[in-house]
This record gives C-alpha cells, structure tokens and sequence, in this order.
C-alpha cells in the first residue's frame, strides 16, 4: 500500500495530462518512469512527489512537484 514515505515509480501517464499547457504536459512527460519519495499527501488524497531537483533547472521555475492519484503511481520494494 502506498503511503506518505513510500518509494513509487510515476508508472502511467493520466489522460488529463494531455489538455495541460505545453509547458505543464513537458514536466510530466519528462518524469515518466523515474522513481520518487512520497513526500506528503494532500488533502484531497494526491501523492505528492518532489521533482524540483530534476525539473527547477531544467524548465525554469521553483518548487516542482507532481500530484497523482494512486493508479498513476508503481510502488517500488
């Protein structure tokens, strides 16, 4: 069971991602596949894992995490 500290790979990309601005739908496309710590999870029941080190850089903003839903995510042993 997934759960805040939890090792998840961002496994499947959600079918919404496609209606997201350009910029938005390239950060989720670009962590497709890497493995994350489940930092938090919020308060509409989202796990949140911190891209920021991989993402900040890269696409210029600060702060990047990405919010999925449990189906999205594969808890890694």
């Amino acid at each position: 069971m997934i759960q805040s500290g939890s090792t998840v790979r961002f496994a499947r990309m959600p079918e919404w991602v496609a209606d997201l601005p350009d910029k938005s739908r390239r950060v989720f496309e670009f962590r497709l596949g890497p493995t994350y710590r489940i930092g938090e999870i919020d308060c509409h029941g989202l796990f949140v894992l911190d891209v920021s080190t991989d993402i900040d850089k890269r696409f210029g903003s600060f702060g990047n995490d990405l919010r999925l839903e449990a189906g999205f995510l594969e808890e890694v042993a």
